[in-house]
């Protein structure tokens, strides 16, 4: 009679012949060797012969012979389709020729995981292997769902380009008829430069420039001589001149500041894996404050080496290399970090993104996708707009004369009786010429705009998806512990920030002290007192102006200054404590120090355990991680 077996390896069960009794034989599921029982039994031939009477379990099923029972005879060992070999993990069927689980990574005949195995899940994310083929599709479902925000993008980024261009041509326009309308006002012993006006008036001598007349003895002379910068200068010096300048930076800086806010919303909810936008505006403010990021990131990213174009400057090798080596340095986090940075900016903390030593580490870690992530960038993106950028530039004269000649004079004189001649007349260019351009820069620019935001909503998207999976390869920073001491890096960030203010206030300072030096001039009449009125002034207003700053802001309620408080810090005492008014100004003397010194004492918190500068140590405070409850 046949003898029934189970294969220890696979489980299998299967017949074989009563005549392989006591050998092996080989398992017809696995191949492995299966022993085979031999007869028992004292009298041999006879024991074997006795049969033992079948459980009901075991009886085939008979109707006649118990009708009440229906399940009785019913094998569930025979149940199983042994033909299909499964995961002895997950289940799920496999191929024979399979050595892992392509489902759950098991190894089949071990049931355990593989180190490789073991390693993918460690990174608590999704494989990397899988992003290549990922990111096409998923970029592209994403885009096709949120063509709402390609559409404001391309409306927000043609209003922004458009008045960008505007405020370039009334800029342009002005200033070079103010230098003409200068060059004209000039009457009497005047000589003008490209390095200044003088004048040099003799005994009853009179002369007149821009509506002022001067004689020997005016105020504003002294012995008859005086200078003034030259009209090309001047003319950038005036409130129209201010305004408008104040229009272009503005509107620059939201075009790159809706594309970095946006961005960083997209690649935050691609980290929470979640599918669509919500409830997300943005407005012109978070945008311009966000567009300083967008200049300032590769200039911070870039200090130990922006250098170079500066020193190529002063030392001679003239304006054109000095610019190209800027622009170049400049683009170089573009297309290299730009990736790294975007994830590092969408976390609580930011400050990473703008290290170049987290940022080259972090290179380091995904090198091929992020080069990867970054030519994509670079073919979709960036291209166009760099190639048109460029070719305006090379070729700005005939771009002018064709939109003069082609475009603006056509269009104007079939309305009017507009010809060239009246190009710089003020009626012609405020009524005719703006007009016509701003409408031309709408309705082209917001198309452009458009086209490229489809490219660059897709690039969020991958953006995001390159942080999802390779978020465990970057040091990305989204909490701190609360008062615990904030190092060399992000406090070298929030000086940069603060250095930028400090500009602001003494460019006011200056300013303020040059209304001071005429005055005293035209009272005393002297340049001696006038000159140390002046330095008076400046020092004065300087030091009280900055040690206000810093010394208010660090003892009020946020207890830091802006650029501290930027990235998430604070200044207290040793104990936890914030700062009386009377400390943080002595903090603020204490670190002029540093200064003096070219940051040599402020480089300390780099080594000390406690991150502790020196102006930190003689005042007894520190600086500390604001932490996420105060956020």
């Amino acid at each position: 009679m046949p003898i029934k077996v189970r294969c220890k390896e696979c489980s299998a069960v299967f017949a074989v012949s009563d005549k392989a009794a006591g050998r092996a034989v080989k398992c017809k599921n696995c191949d492995a060797r299966v022993a085979v029982p031999a007869a028992g039994g004292a009298s041999g031939g006879q024991a074997a012969a006795k049969r033992k009477r079948p459980r009901p379990a075991e009886a085939s099923f008979d109707m006649a012979s118990d009708p009440d029972d229906m399940f009785g005879g019913l094998d569930l060992r025979r149940a199983e389709d042994r033909r299909q070999k499964v995961c002895p993990s997950c289940t799920k069927p496999v191929d024979d020729e399979d050595f892992e689980c392509p489902h759950c990574g098991v190894n089949i005949q071990t049931g355990a995981l593989s180190q490789e195995q073991k390693k993918k899940r460690s990174r608590k994310g999704p494989p990397p292997e899988e992003f290549y083929k990922v990111i096409w599709p998923n970029a592209w479902k994403f885009l096709m769902g949120h063509k709402g925000f390609v559409f404001k993008t391309g409306i927000l980024w043609g209003l922004s380009a458009t008045m960008v261009i505007v405020a370039a041509f009334v800029l342009n326009w002005y200033t070079r008829t103010r230098a003409l309308e200068l060059h004209e006002s000039a009457k009497g012993d005047i000589t003008i430069t490209k390095d200044g006006v003088f004048l040099d008036l003799e005994d009853k001598e009179e002369a007149e420039y821009d509506g002022v007349k001067y004689t020997p003895g005016s105020a504003y002379l002294t012995n008859g001589k005086g200078s003034y910068p030259a009209p090309e200068v001047a003319a950038w010096f005036s409130p129209p001149t201010y305004f408008w300048v104040f229009i272009f930076l503005v509107f620059l800086l939201s075009f790159g500041g809706w594309a970095w806010t946006l961005c960083a919303k997209i690649i935050q909810l691609t980290l929470a894996k979640e599918k669509k936008i919500k409830r997300f505006q943005g407005d012109m403010y978070g945008n311009m404050t966000t567009g300083f990021t967008s200049i300032f990131w590769p200039i911070v990213l870039m200090y130990p080496v922006i250098w170079i174009p500066i020193a190529m400057y002063f030392s001679g090798a003239g304006e054109t290399a000095s610019l190209i080596t800027f622009i170049a340095i400049f683009m170089v986090p573009y297309l290299i970090f730009l990736p790294l940075a975007l994830v590092h900016m969408s976390q609580q903390y930011s400050y990473r993104a703008w290290l170049i030593s987290w940022m080259a580490k972090d290179l380091i870690n995904t090198l091929v996708p992020t080069l990867y992530v970054s030519a994509i960038f670079f073919a979709l993106v960036l291209v166009v707009p760099l190639g048109i950028a460029v070719g305006v530039a090379m070729g700005w004269n005939q771009v002018s004369e064709f939109y003069m000649n082609q475009i603006e004079v056509p269009a104007l004189s079939a309305i009017s009786s507009y010809t060239i001649a009246d190009a710089d007349s003020t009626g012609s260019f405020m009524f005719l010429r703006l007009p016509l351009l701003f409408m031309i820069g709408i309705l082209g620019g917001t198309l452009l705009c458009t086209l490229l935001a489809f490219p660059s909503i897709f690039m969020m998207r991958v953006f995001g998806l390159f942080g999802l999976y390779f978020r465990p390869d970057m040091d990305l920073c989204n909490e701190q512990a609360p008062l615990s001491p904030a190092g060399f890096g992000p406090r070298f960030l929030a000086v940069q920030v603060d250095m930028v203010l400090a500009a602001l206030i003494m460019g006011v300072c200056i300013w303020g002290s040059g209304m001071v030096y005429g005055l005293v001039n035209t009272l005393y009449e002297s340049e001696t007192i006038a000159s140390g009125a002046y330095w008076v002034a400046l020092v004065g207003s300087i030091s009280i102006s900055l040690g206000f700053y810093f010394a208010n802001w660090e003892s009020g309620s946020g207890r830091a200054t802006l650029g501290k408080w930027t990235f998430g810090m604070l200044v207290v005492q040793d104990d936890n404590t914030p700062m009386p008014f009377n400390l943080a100004l002595k903090r603020f003397w204490a670190s002029m120090i540093s200064v003096v010194t070219l940051s040599g004492t402020f480089t300390m918190c780099a080594f000390t355990p406690n991150h502790k500068a020196l102006h930190d140590t003689m005042t007894k405070t520190k600086v500390v991680w604001r932490g996420d409850e105060n956020m």
